[in-house]
This record gives C-alpha cells, structure tokens and sequence, in this order.
C-alpha cells in the first residue's frame, strides 16, 4: 500500500550559500538538455567534474576540488545531455555523432557518425560493456562498436514501423543488450552478434531507459513495465489515468518515478516509489522540469527542476531540504554527489560545488 508522507518542516538553503565553488563554462548559453536515461551531468569522479554542454556544443573538465577549468572540448552543434566514461575513454555525443575522448585532454581517439554530420540522427546515449559500445539511432538502429577503434562490428534492424527511432539508452545485461523503441515494442538482442533473442510490445513509444532494477528490467512508455530481462515476460505494469511517467532512477528497494502532472501543467505532480509488489509511497511535487538521481551512500533521492533542487529520503519520498537557486530560474541537470557535495550544472552554465546539507 502506498504511505502518504505527513508534512514536516522544511529547511531551505541557496546555492550561494552551501557554494565550496562555482565555475562558469566558456561560451555556454544553454547547457542542460533533459536526459534520457538516469546518467548525471555533471558526471565526477575522484578528481575530475566532467560536465556536456548542450549550447554552445562543448564537453568540459574541471579540478573536483577547486573548479579550475581543466579543459574544454567544442563539438559541433548541440552537446548530449551527460558523458560517459568507460574502459579509459570519455564518450561524448551531438545529435548526429559520437565520440569517443581522451579523459586527460578531450582529445579525440575516434567517432562514429553513421549518416553524415546533418540532421539529426542519433538521440540515443551510449553503453559499454567489455570493448562493445552500443548505442541507437533514429533509422530503427541498435549499432554494435569496438571500443577501442570505434569500428562497427554489427548492427540490427529493430523495426520496420514508420516511427522507428531507437533513442533510448541500451542496457546490457545476461548477455543481451535490451532497447525500447519508438514503434512500441522494446527488444533484446545477444551481444556478440545482433541476433534477436525476444520482442514484447508494449502501449507506446520507449524514449527513456531501459533500468536496471535489481533482477528485472524497467521499461518506461506513460507506463511502467517490469520486465524479466532473459525473455521479456511482464512482471508488472503501472499506469496512471490521465498522467504518465517523466522520470525515474532506482534505488535498492524502489524504482522511484516522476509522474507529469495534469495537462495542462498546474505546478502539481507526484513521486511515486514502486516495485514488483506495488505501489509503495507517493508524495506530492510541485516542480517544473524535474530530473530524479538516486544515490544508495547517502539514501537519498535528489530532484533537479528549474528553481533548484529538492533533497528527499528514500525512505518513503519525504522532503528532507530545498536548495534555491535564488533569482536565477535557469534549471539545474541531474546531480552527482560525492564526498559531501553535491554537484550541479545550471541552465546558464555554471557548475556548482555544494556542501552537502545535514539532513
């Protein structure tokens, strides 16, 4: 049964105040472009802030505990909306390519640009798992890619619909490699070489995920499905009359979802905690374009929307504190936390170093 959370008494702070840094990004004008997936941006790492820049296009690197701008990378066009890092390799992407960066300088060891470098072809983010890097397009695509030169060594047809794109971020798990699709089916394909293991349809078209929550794969539409992820057999299937799902990230024990709200937008929403058993908490929201981190150390779950960043418990979705941005209304990304800081990218492109409050 869902626990309706009583209200407490919130203490509200403002970046200004809990600020150990602030760095504003070289010729940012609009940095944070809304996720697909659960990645942060900025992403940290023991001594380093990575953070993608939507506009102007740029990835940049700054000294974790200082701000100190390391370097900074311009790519063509639009950034993505967060990079990843894996197997030595700093992964970055536009609308149309990826590439793949030395960590130490932005340099680029390779890209991969499928349909020339107009329009816009690939929404998708990447995954590595082992030297394979999989990634989607807009054309209906799951590409298979060594990471190390970046060559293709398969790549798959998932559909034939008239809405075909591939633009959620692939999940790699018992060696499938999992993505939702446009077309209202979500499908799994064997690693090695892109052969189709299972299809399921489902009630429309996958943009954000797949999850990964404990033994079961989370597929997002306006619903949420469970899945099993070696067959694709529906475990459970949320859906809520007249809303949908926004967001969501996982902690042990939920797969934590940010729901819309009515439309059109009056300022209320809900976050709801569910897993295989039911719906286990709900609480109200009143944010505006709000991205869910997760993060098991602290407990907590962290909502970035235009005004700041709300701090709840996972424990039940409570608020614990609100975080202002104060006269700025620019947004904020979805937050990375480490060592007793919070960091954050702002709309106007400023990355943000913040204590992290008792709560």
């Amino acid at each position: 049964m869902a626990q309706r959370q009583k209200q407490q008494p919130t203490t509200t702070y403002r970046f200004d105040d809990l600020a150990l840094w602030k760095t504003k990004l070289p010729s940012a004008k609009h940095a944070v472009l809304p996720p697909q997936n659960n990645r942060p941006n900025p992403f940290v790492t023991t001594a380093v802030v990575y953070a993608s820049v939507f506009s102007e296009g740029a990835v940049c690197a700054l000294e974790r505990k200082s701000g100190q701008l390391l370097w900074r990378k311009e790519i063509p066009k639009f950034g993505g909306s967060a990079v990843h890092l894996r197997q030595g390799k700093l992964f970055a992407k536009t609308p149309n390519t990826l590439f793949a960066l030395e960590p130490e300088s932005g340099k680029t060891i390779w890209s991969f640009c499928p349909y020339g470098d107009s329009g816009e072809s690939i929404y998708s983010d990447p995954t590595v798992s082992g030297n394979r890097l999989f990634i989607g397009d807009r054309r209906g695509y799951l590409h298979c890619l060594d990471t190390r030169t970046g060559q293709t060594l398969w790549r798959t047809l998932t559909n034939t619909e008239k809405n075909d794109d591939v633009n959620t971020t692939p999940a790699v798990v018992g060696g499938l490699v999992i993505v939702g699709t446009n077309a209202n089916m979500v499908a799994a394909y064997d690693v090695s070489a892109g052969r189709e293991v299972w299809k399921r349809k489902i009630n429309g078209p996958s943009t954000f995920g797949p999850l990964l929550f404990r033994d079961l794969l989370v597929v997002l539409t306006n619903s949420v499905y469970l899945l099993t992820p070696r067959d694709g057999k529906i475990v459970r299937r949320f859906s809520w009359k007249g809303d949908g799902v926004k967001e969501a990230d996982c902690t042990q024990r939920e797969v934590v979802c940010m729901l819309r709200g009515s439309w059109p937008p009056n300022g209320q929403s809900k976050l709801v905690g569910l897993n295989e058993r039911g719906i286990r908490f709900a609480d109200k929201s009143s944010n505006y374009v709000a991205f869910v981190r997760c993060i098991d150390k602290t407990k907590l779950i962290y909502i970035s929307h235009l005004q700041g960043i709300d701090v709840r418990r996972q424990s039940g979705g409570g608020l614990a504190c609100q975080i202002e941005l104060g006269n700025v209304s620019s947004g904020v990304g979805p937050v990375d936390v480490k060592n007793g800081a919070i960091y954050a990218l702002t709309g106007d492109g400023s990355v943000y170093a913040l204590k992290h409050p008792a709560v």
